[in-house]
């Protein structure tokens, strides 16, 4: 009978190791699997937000309402984004500010090859800011032009100046008509009310004429007259002599390329610039000349623009794809792609290549490019600004901070990182089986002490006629107690080291195929995993020592040696 009993002992021991095996490697995986879940739901709320807080505002911000968002309280950093979606694969172009996105974007780590600093600093703009400094603070502008000889009888010109902030954001600003009649005048362009909130320092980037050519030819060139442009101080027209000077009509070339003209017609064309008098910039231009036919109707006038701003660089724009973009058009790092920016195609250099972007949604992937440089390109081809309707913040604080609306046009929409997180973690299709789970979890912990207390007791049960041995032979019960607790370690301890290996293993296999967003699809940006040990070795723990702890208390009472041997004689 003893032998029998003896023999059935390394069977109870290995079925103890077995169930901590298993109990430690299913917390293992359920606990890793909750955590990478809560991981997931907050890296895909990054990607759907892009920052902390994104703006969709309602209509571009004045350079006031700017001001005034990235001096809300609680707002670190405020990044205006300007999007773009390419007509020909579907594909998005995010414009935006390149010196902050490092400090602004929920970039995750394994999305770039490089870390985010040194990614964006790949397509921001090389040298210093474009245009002429405007000290601050600016209330308005004051042009003082004339535009003439009078003889040549053109119409009043209808003029516009562009301003840009630190952020890269750029303002257009109306200044009313100038008469062609020669004579000096002062147009006035607001800034709006409140314009000492804007993003400082403002810089003039660009001035722009546009006016009615004549319908027939002039015989002698116009002359823009700039004396200087007046903000807080005054700035002469010499400044802008390093400016590119360029007289154009679109609408004629899209007339000649379609119905024709009616009659003679010719293009305009800066032929000079050159200071004269006391700082004045004088530009040389003719004017052009033109009519378009009009079926049942006469002839109607053509319009064309002088545009005076800092030359541009010829090369293409730095750019970085995503890997699905560079898929979409068999493109690497180091090609030359094209991108469709208020209608205009300018060609992107791909810089840097990552897997995803936040915000980047499309099937064809994306493009991101410095909103300034892009700025810049539009404003020197006489382009309209690019509308940056997004303002993607950085916060000190998790959610909104208050007071946020305040400065935003009504109508305009506000994402957190953190309510998206929460909708995500909040949604019952997701949270009930992360609950069974966990559920499982600590069933199986339950399983594994109380499979372990049973094999103990059985042990210390059929070890009674040598605990009351060592008792008479005068070992003290501690010794025996730590004896036991010894012995029971030397299987615990590696059975739920086993366990952690391979829940750590089975982890890495099953999490990413098993966590999925609430609609049964893989999440983007793909799941990471996550072990949360702090919470998973104290478990093994816990399987491990209580039921040799429970033991060894049990051990520690000392037997009645007598009986105990009496009654092992008697078996």
């Amino acid at each position: 009978m003893a032998s029998w009993q003896i023999s059935r002992q390394p069977l109870r021991q290995g079925g103890a190791a077995l169930l901590i095996v298993l109990a430690v490697a299913t917390g293992t995986l359920a606990l890793s699997q909750r955590q990478s879940w809560i991981r997931s739901d907050h890296d895909q709320a990054g990607f759907s937000s892009g920052a902390d807080v994104r703006v969709q505002a309602s209509q571009p911000l004045t350079a006031a309402q700017a001001g005034a968002l990235a001096q809300t309280p609680g707002v670190q950093h405020a990044m205006p984004v300007a999007t773009f979606t390419q007509p020909t694969n579907g594909s998005q172009t995010l414009a935006l500010d390149a010196s902050q996105a490092a400090s602004v974007t929920l970039l995750r780590a394994d999305q770039s090859s490089i870390p985010a600093a040194s990614l964006f600093a790949k397509i921001a703009p090389a040298g210093p800011a474009l245009g002429v400094v405007l000290p601050g603070p600016v209330a308005s502008l004051r042009l003082t032009a004339r535009l003439g000889p009078a003889s040549l009888r053109l119409g009043a010109a209808t003029v516009a100046m562009t301003v840009s902030d630190a952020d890269g954001n750029v303002y257009q600003l109306y200044a009313g008509t100038l008469p062609a009649d020669g004579q000096s005048h002062t147009l006035t362009a607001s800034l709006g009310s409140g314009s000492h909130e804007a993003v400082y320092p403002l810089r003039l980037t660009s001035i722009q004429l546009s006016y009615t050519m004549p319908a027939r030819s002039a015989g002698a060139p116009a002359v823009l007259t700039v004396d200087g442009v007046t903000g807080s101080t005054r700035l002469p027209g010499a400044d802008l002599r390093g400016w590119a000077h360029v007289a154009f009509s679109s609408e004629l070339s899209g007339v000649r390329e379609t119905t024709g003209t009616t009659g003679p017609a010719g293009a305009p064309a800066v032929s000079s610039a050159a200071v004269t008098g006391v700082g004045a910039l004088a530009v040389t231009f003719e004017p052009g000349y033109g009519l378009a036919p009009n079926i049942g109707a006469p002839p109607s006038t053509i319009e064309a623009q002088l545009t005076l701003a800092p030359a541009t660089s010829a090369a293409p724009l730095p750019g970085i794809a995503t890997r699905s973009f560079l898929n979409a058009t068999s493109a690497g790092v180091g090609s030359i792609v094209h991108t469709d920016i208020n209608g205009a195609i300018f060609s992107v250099k791909i810089v840097a290549a990552i897997s995803t972007f936040p915000t980047v949604s499309a099937a064809s992937g994306g493009l991101i490019v410095d909103l300034g440089t892009v700025q810049n390109l539009l404003t020197s081809n006489s382009l309209q600004p690019a509308a940056a309707t997004q303002w993607w913040l950085a916060t000190a604080v998790s959610g909104v901070p208050p007071g946020l609306g305040a400065s935003l046009p009504p109508g305009s929409a506000v994402t957190s990182e953190a309510g998206v997180a929460a909708g995500l973690l909040g949604n019952p299709l997701s949270t009930v089986p992360q609950q069974a789970l966990l559920a499982v979890a600590l069933a199986a912990a339950v399983l594994a002490i109380t499979g372990f207390c049973v094999s103990i007791a059985a042990g210390v049960r059929q070890r009674r006629a040598e605990n009351a041995l060592l008792a008479a032979l005068g070992v003290p019960p501690r010794s025996a107690a730590w004896q036991l607790c010894l012995e029971k370690l030397m299987l615990s301890l590696p059975s739920a080291a086993a366990g952690l290996l391979l829940g750590a293993v089975l982890a890495e296999l099953l999490v990413p195929a098993i966590t999925l967003t609430s609609s049964a699809t893989t999440p983007v940006p793909p799941v990471l995993i996550e072990f949360g040990w702090a919470v998973i070795l104290p478990l093994a723990l816990a399987v491990a020592v209580l039921p040799v702890l429970a033991a060894a208390l049990t051990v520690a009472r000392r037997p009645d040696a007598a009986a105990e041997l009496r009654a092992a004689e008697a078996a």
